[in-house]
């Protein structure tokens, strides 16, 4: 929790500082990986992706088509008592077309429609690979797990809450969302972009198959972004999400809420082509259980690209690769990719 709150009252701090120590360039920012954490135990919660303050112009339609692709191994249980035993080896892929319509001078609504998928993927021995060059081997979990397997389990009191090794794949639960713009930047003066969101999920994911929780989620938040130095753009955020309990987890106290945070900055190393860097976080609805899976925040660093296509000024591509940094409730590594189109 102590570091979603640093993020959150980054928000309010950042951007006022690098507001002062410059203007506004002409190069507008790609914005942040639009990223969200797709541990198993997550993905049936709303999540606010990450996203610049600016809105779609009105009577102007833009669409994000992207594809990330999440591997995840955890092996954990309740030391003494066994109370919880979670064991996680699994890849989570998500297709998402993501719609924003600008209705009015600063106001967008949107549609987000996920595809997505629960399997034993593709990467295990390529983050192995990858590991084991850096010497950052996820403890015991892989060895144990073995390579391409389907195993997704939470047994709490001896009781199966989730069971799953077969692979599944579907529509996932669908977001409506809006954005309203408060505050325009001003290349003159120490005022960002700023913005305020809000967001309901709907129940149409498979609840059996766990791409969904068959429940209505509520999220608000707030972005803001300043442009300074000419080629240097920060990022902020913060969201709320309001969640009902799962009828597979009845038995758990979850909290209600869930609190997740941003703070990122984009260069533009050309016109054309920029790099981004982020820190990403969210609270944990979980009980006290004894393992980080549950009980600790979510923190994870990305990296990505940024490229305006030169034939298309409406057409851009993005790739990014994103670690998580300080316990088992993200996915050990994540890679997103996709193209943004405007008309």
């Amino acid at each position: 929790m102590p570091g979603i709150a640093i993020l959150c009252f980054l928000l309010f701090c950042a951007t006022d500082a690098f507001a002062k120590t410059g203007s506004a360039s002409q190069w507008h920012g790609a914005g942040p990986i639009p990223m969200r954490n797709q541990m198993p135990l997550y993905l049936f919660y709303l999540q606010m992706e990450p996203d610049k303050a600016s809105v779609t112009e009105q009577d102007k339609l833009n669409i994000n088509a992207g594809y990330a692709v999440s591997n995840i191994t955890v092996s954990c249980f309740t030391p003494a008592t066994s109370l919880y035993n979670i064991n996680i080896d699994a890849e989570v892929s998500r297709i998402t077309l993501d719609l924003k319509y600008g209705i009015y001078e600063n106001t967008e609504v949107g549609l987000e429609v996920p595809y997505l998928g629960l399997s034993a993927g593709y990467l295990d021995e390529f983050v192995k690979g990858f590991e084991d060059s850096m010497g950052a081997r996820t403890p015991r979990s892989r060895i144990r797990q073995g390579s391409y397997n389907l195993n997704y389990s939470f047994i709490y009191n001896n009781q199966d809450l989730i069971k799953r090794t077969n692979a599944s794949d579907g529509l996932g639960d669908v977001v409506l969302k809006a954005k309203y713009q408060i505050l325009e930047e001003d290349r003159y003066s120490f005022w960002p972009n700023m913005s305020f969101r809000t967001a309901v999920k709907l129940p149409t994911g498979e609840k059996r198959s766990l791409l969904g929780s068959g429940e209505f989620d509520y999220g608000f938040g707030i972005l803001s972004d300043k442009t300074f130095s000419e080629r240097i753009t920060v990022y902020a955020g913060c969201n709320f999400v309001v969640i009902e309990k799962p009828s597979f987890f009845s038995v758990l106290n979850l909290k209600k809420n869930i609190v997740s945070g941003i703070i990122g900055a984009e260069y533009f190393l050309a016109q054309r082509f920029s790099l981004v860097a982020q820190v990403t976080g969210n609270t944990t609805p979980y009980p006290s259980s004894g393992t980080n899976v549950l009980d600790e925040d979510a923190l994870d660093v990305g990296f990505g690209l940024n490229y305006l296509w030169k034939e298309k000024q409406n057409v851009s591509w993005y790739f990014a690769f994103t670690e998580n940094i300080n316990s088992a409730a993200s996915p050990d590594v994540s890679f997103n990719t996709g193209w943004k189109v405007g008309f």
